[in-house]
C-alpha cells in the first residue's frame, strides 16, 4: 500500500471486517495527513476469488457484508494475487455487492489495480455517508464448531465487548454478528454450482448437502448472536461485569462454546429457577470443585440447604460474583432464549416477563 504514496495502518484484534486502513495524503510524497480514511479488506491466494461469467468473484456472509456496509468509513475489497504485483480491487457499496441465492458477492474487474488508482481513492475518501443513513456498532463474533470463539487474546476481546455493551446502554444501535468459519466458503462452491449450465447428478448433490450444512452453520449462529446480544445488552445482566473485560471474555467464551461445550468431569452441576412454584425455566451449569467452598465456609448449615433444592432457599446470590458472571448468566441467556421462543416474546423482554432478578433465583445441586 505505501507503494500509492499513502499511509497504511494494519489493524489487529477484533476488527474482524477489515485488515487495515488507508489514510490519504495531500499528494505524491509530500507525507500530510489529510485525514481522510479508506477500510480495506484484503483477501489473498488463489482459491478465495471464483471465476464466475461475471468475472472474478469474491463471495461472502451477510455478516461481512452488512459489516462493510454499515462502516463509518468506505471500504474496499482487494485481491493479492500470488506471483505478481496485482492488486485487484473494487469498493463495496449497495450497486456492487450482489445478493446470491446464499449469501452476497462482490466482482472484481478484470484490468481493476488498486497501485494505479490513487484519483479513485481520493474520490472515495472525500464521500460524505448518507444523512439519512444510521450508523451501527457491531461487534462481529468468529466462530467455529470445534473451537468456539476464534479469538486467543481475552484481554482484546473483553476490551471490545465491554466497549460495545457500554455503547448500547448509552442508547447507541448495536448488532452483535456471529461470524461462522468457512461460511463463505460454503457459500461460494454452492454458488459455484448453481452457476454451472449443466451440473452433474454429483454436483447437484455435493450442492444439496452443502447447504444443510450452511442451513446448520446459520441455524446455530442465530442461537449465539441472541444470546450474546442479551448478555451483553441486558442491563441487568451488564451490571454483573463492571468494568472487569476478563469477566466478559470468559463469559463470552461460555456463551458460545464449542459444540461439545465445556464440560469438566468433577464439577459440580447446579440447577438454578426463578422461585418457589415457578420451577421454569431452569438453567443447568457447572462449577469447578471449590466453586461453592466461600459459600460453605460462610455457613456449615449451606452444605444441607443447597441440595435441598427448592425447599432450601439458597439463591444464586450466594454465590461468588465470579462464578455467577462466568458460568450462571452464559447459561441463564440461553434459556431466555428458549423461554422467549416458548412464550411468543422479544428476547429483551423475557427476563421482564419472568419477574425475578437473577441474583434472586434459587439453586441446588442437580
Amino acid at each position: 500500500m505505501l507503494q500509492l504514496g499513502q499511509v497504511y495502518h494494519r489493524r489487529s484484534g477484533l476488527d474482524f471486517g477489515l485488515d487495515g486502513v488507508i489514510e490519504l495524503v495531500a499528494g505524491k510524497g509530500s507525507g500530510e495527513a489529510t485525514g481522510r480514511e479508506i477500510g480495506v479488506q484484503v483477501k489473498r491466494g488463489l482459491s478465495v476469488l471464483t471465476k464466475t461469467r461475471y468475472g472474478r468473484t469474491l463471495y461472502c456472509s451477510s455478516q461481512h457484508a452488512n459489516y462493510w456496509l454499515n462502516h463509518s468509513l468506505p471500504v474496499v475489497v482487494v485481491h493479492a494475487e500470488p506471483g505478481t504485483d496485482r492488486l485487484r480491487w473494487r469498493h463495496v457499496s449497495a450497486e456492487t455487492l450482489r445478493q446470491t441465492g446464499n449469501g452476497y458477492a462482490i466482482d472484481l474487474p478484470e484490468e481493476s489495480d488498486l497501485r494505479v488508482a490513487i484519483d479513485d481513492l481520493r474520490a472515495l475518501a472525500m464521500l460524505e455517508s448518507s444523512p439519512t443513513s444510521t450508523r451501527v456498532d457491531a461487534l462481529v463474533v468468529p466462530y467455529n464448531f470445534s473451537d468456539g470463539v476464534l479469538i486467543d487474546d481475552d484481554e482484546e476481546l473483553g476490551l471490545a465487548a465491554l466497549a460495545f455493551s457500554r455503547a448500547a446502554l448509552r442508547g447507541n444501535a448495536c448488532r452483535v454478528d456471529v461470524a461462522m468459519e468457512d461460511e463463505a466458503d460454503l457459500i461460494a462452491s454452492i454458488d459455484a454450482i448453481r452457476d454451472i449450465e449443466a451440473p452433474t447428478a454429483e454436483q447437484r448433490r455435493d450442492a444439496i448437502v452443502r447447504e444443510d450444512i450452511l442451513h446448520r452453520y446459520r441455524k446455530h449462529a442465530k442461537s449465539l448472536r441472541r444470546a450474546l446480544t442479551l448478555l451483553l445488552t441486558e442491563p441487568v445482566l451488564v451490571e454483573a461485569f463492571g468494568y472487569k473485560d476478563q469477566l466478559v471474555a470468559a463469559a463470552i467464551r461460555r456463551t458460545a462454546p464449542p459444540a461439545e461445550g465445556y464440560r469438566i468431569p468433577g464439577e459440580i452441576h447446579l440447577q438454578a429457577w426463578p422461585r418457589y412454584h415457578m420451577e421454569r425455566p431452569i438453567v443447568s451449569f457447572d462449577l469447578p470443585p471449590d466453586g461453592l467452598d466461600a459459600f460453605y465456609d460462610r455457613d456449615s448449615a449451606n452444605r444441607v440447604l443447597v441440595r435441598m433444592g427448592a425447599s432450601g432457599g439458597v439463591m444464586v446470590l450466594d454465590l461468588p460474583a465470579e462464578l455467577i458472571a462466568t458460568r450462571f448468566l452464559p447459561l441463564l441467556v440461553h434459556a431466555l432464549v428458549r423461554f422467549a421462543d416458548a412464550n411468543q416474546l422479544a428476547d429483551d423482554t423475557a427476563l421482564e416477563a419472568i419477574g425475578v432478578h437473577p441474583s434472586n433465583w434459587l439453586i441446588g445441586i442437580a
